[in-house]
């Protein structure tokens, strides 16, 4: 009887030690957008550039590697889906300072139809009839060498955008062959 009571206490030791360690770790997990579930941790797998707890979130305009979005030009946020200079897009109120005096005007700032890292600054200098070309990365502008009207006289320069996203400082030099010319403007959001 005796042997008999001890292969049965075994038998249910066994039995405890079987089920105890058949847990389901993906029972109540969820994973979305084709992520599995690893039966070891729990945790979802996600494919690539789809990350959070269930996978829920799509690292869109960019490339999900080593626990963050690195974003493509022209974006930026945790997801990459803010375009970057759609923070400059606005009417500013503008004071100019350069060497041979001051100025106050209005520019505007709109969108380039043509690359998504581009923006249009109308007015600028208060003379040229066509905008001049500035590159976002960013908060900060770069206006690369250029002759938006095509008269001989060159601009360039380069300008960041304050944290509340308000202001526009830009720093330029102006050139027309011969003669050069510095300014800095301070463009405010109207």
């Amino acid at each position: 009887m005796k042997k008999f009571n001890l292969l049965f206490v075994a038998l249910i030791g066994a039995s405890a030690l079987t089920f105890t360690s058949c847990t389901d770790e993906c029972k109540d997990v969820v994973c979305e957008n084709g992520g599995t579930c690893d039966e070891e941790t729990g945790a979802c797998d996600c494919p690539a550039n789809f990350y959070g707890e269930s996978c829920e979130t799509e690292c869109i305009n960019g490339t999900y590697a080593s626990g963050a979005c690195t974003c493509d030009a022209g974006y930026e946020g945790d997801a990459c889906v803010v375009v970057s200079r759609d923070k400059f897009l606005s009417t500013y109120s503008v004071s100019e300072v350069c060497g041979s005096g001051s100025d106050s005007y209005t520019s505007s700032v709109t969108a380039s139809t043509t690359m998504i890292t581009n923006i249009l600054i109308g007015n600028f200098y208060n003379v040229y009839a066509n905008p001049v070309v500035a590159t976002v990365d960013g908060n900060d502008i770069t206006i690369a060498s250029q002759d938006p009207d095509s008269d001989g006289f060159l601009v360039s320069g380069s300008g960041s955008m304050n944290e509340a996203g308000t202001v526009l400082s830009i720093t330029f030099t102006l050139s027309d062959g011969t003669n050069t010319e510095t300014c800095s403007a301070t463009y405010t959001k109207q």
